[in-house]
């Protein structure tokens, strides 16, 4: 029997193949670069605050509270434009919002890095970095949906998942080791990353053809928006959009408020630069095992239990992290006991859900739309939350208030099981 020919073994990606990964590539970047620009300055909160409020005590609860609002405020700012930008693109087109939108990003960050000693100046770079990084985020996926076909739809918008996690990874890190040179350092470094990013769009990137099929933003303004919300919790998706609500609003209570309470509840009396290292660290480990979760392990774990049975676990994982969290002595018990669950939980949910959504509604562009509104909603009030129950309940009080959420949905996604199972069947 002769062997089968080269082409039969393995087939050569042709050239539009080619230049739609290429295109993905860069829109990965651009998002890579948002993330870090969210990510980077998360270490650095807590010394930004104290200046910017004029506080003598590194231990006044105010900066976690304040910390909170900055985190809060950004994203809430997302959460608002992202559909304006969406819908901007559809009539001007995606690269002139892109480009814009890296424009801002430079000129934000380079901004807040400037703001050292102006809380007033920090809240205004991050709501005006907010505005201008969500049009990145919604006019990607616009970008991405309008370049791949359908049966290759999950893969593009895979590729911008996988930015996200890595910016987020890499963002912290970052943070932390250009916060030794300096307190503005890794915003400007950020900054530079978006003009170079800008450029290379400008020169490489062509403006995508519009495709008749291509769904996933959320039409209409912000009021039909959160009608469309509103409806859609009543619906037979509803239960699963409150899960994606609940599970980004517990871990945006870590996000909000760790970095002052390392500061000021496990390592007081640290020195600026050890508390900003360290605190970029552990983001990055944090990240890294959802990255290792939701890149190499998702697959055969949902092949082998199902996304209704990761969805479970994966809250109950988070509980049980959460109330542990507050009871942590030091930080070495922290990373290696209640941190691992709470990440392995999170990257465990975030994937699970998703697809649950696009299996069991009937429009899964829009159905996914729906649940990005609600992850960003969750984005803008978890951190919030968090900064009020820092100052006015407690440091400890905004993780026991995650574990309250998670321990209640777990109970929920226990009761539904059987309903996120027909969502497969």
């Amino acid at each position: 029997m002769s062997a089968p020919p080269p082409d039969a073994a393995k087939k050569e990606l042709s050239p539009d193949d080619r230049r739609m990964h290429v295109n993905l590539a860069l829109l990965a970047l651009a998002v890579m670069i948002n993330v870090l620009g969210f990510s980077i300055i998360i270490p650095l909160i807590p010394d930004f605050v104290q200046r910017g409020l004029h506080l003598s005590s590194a231990q006044d609860p105010r900066i976690g509270e304040y910390g909170g609002w900055l985190g809060a405020s950004y994203a809430l700012m997302q959460f608002l434009f992202a559909p304006f930008w969406g819908r901007l693109s559809d009539r001007i087109g995606r690269k002139p919002i892109l480009l814009g939108s890296l424009a801002g990003d430079a000129v934000f960050y380079t901004l807040f890095g400037l703001s050292s000693h102006n809380i007033e100046g920090q809240f205004a770079a991050r709501i005006l970095a907010g505005i201008f990084s969500s049009a990145s985020l919604a006019v990607a996926q616009a970008y991405a949906a309008d370049i791949t076909p359908p049966s290759l739809r999950a893969m593009g918008l895979g590729y911008l998942g996988a930015a996200f996690g890595v910016g987020f990874v890499l963002g912290p890190a970052l943070g932390g080791l250009l916060g030794q040179i300096g307190l503005g350092w890794p915003l400007f470094f950020s900054s530079l990353l978006a003009l170079g990013n800008l450029v290379y769009i400008w020169r490489v990137l062509p403006e995508p053809p519009r495709r008749p099929d291509q769904a996933g933003q959320v039409p209409g303004g912000f009021r039909a928006r959160m009608g469309q919300m509103a409806s859609a919790v009543t619906g037979p998706v509803g239960f699963l959009y409150l899960l994606t609500f609940a599970v980004t609003f517990a871990f945006g209570n870590l996000e909000g408020t760790f970095t002052a309470y390392l500061k000021q509840h496990l390592e007081p009396g640290v020195s600026t630069r050890h508390a900003i290292a360290v605190a970029g660290g552990v983001f990055a480990y944090v990240g890294v095992l959802i990255v290792v979760i939701q890149g190499f392990l998702i697959r055969p774990l949902v092949k082998r239990f199902g996304e209704p049975n990761l969805v479970v676990v994966g809250i109950g994982l988070m509980a049980l992290g959460f109330l542990l969290f507050p009871l942590a002595p030091f930080l070495a018990v922290l990373l290696l006991g209640p941190m691992i669950p709470v990440a392995v939980g999170n990257g465990l949910n975030g994937p699970s859900l998703r697809a649950l959504v696009s299996r069991r509604a009937t429009a899964q562009g829009a159905a996914l739309g729906l649940s990005a509104s609600f992850d960003s909603l969750a984005r803008a009030t978890g951190p919030a939350t968090a900064g009020y129950l820092y100052k006015n309940v407690g440091q400890t009080a905004p993780y026991w208030c995650a574990g309250l959420v998670m321990s209640l949905c777990f109970l929920f996604a226990l009761s539904r099981r059987r309903a996120m199972a027909e969502a497969i069947e």
